[in-house]
């Protein structure tokens, strides 16, 4: 049996639990929920796998504390630039496109 089974297997079970009837299916790693956005109900697929690398502050797998999780995105300065080969195709889709 693979690693983390036995776990995804716990967190299907929770998520069907507290989603009830807003539970639609489970195929493969992804589980399909239904969804409040709003105005209308959407579907959101929540895609399970085990990590080799653990994130987070607590990296201890007696206790789990999701509030300790840094989801503050982190963009390095130079991938946020273009290279002149991305620019070169900009401008020609601005002037093929007439923008």
């Amino acid at each position: 049996m693979a690693r983390g089974n036995i776990a995804k297997k716990e967190v299907e079970d929770k998520i069907k639990t507290t989603f009830g009837s807003d539970y639609i299916l489970t195929d493969g790693s992804k589980i399909y929920v239904w969804a409040n956005d709003g105005n209308e109900k959407v579907q959101i697929a929540l895609s399970m796998t085990c990590p080799k690398n653990l994130v987070g502050g607590n990296n201890n797998p007696t206790e789990l504390n999701f509030e300790s999780l840094d989801t503050s995105p982190t963009v390095d300065k130079e991938s946020s630039n273009f290279t002149i080969a991305e620019q070169e195709t900009i401008n020609d889709l601005i002037k093929k496109l007439g923008l």
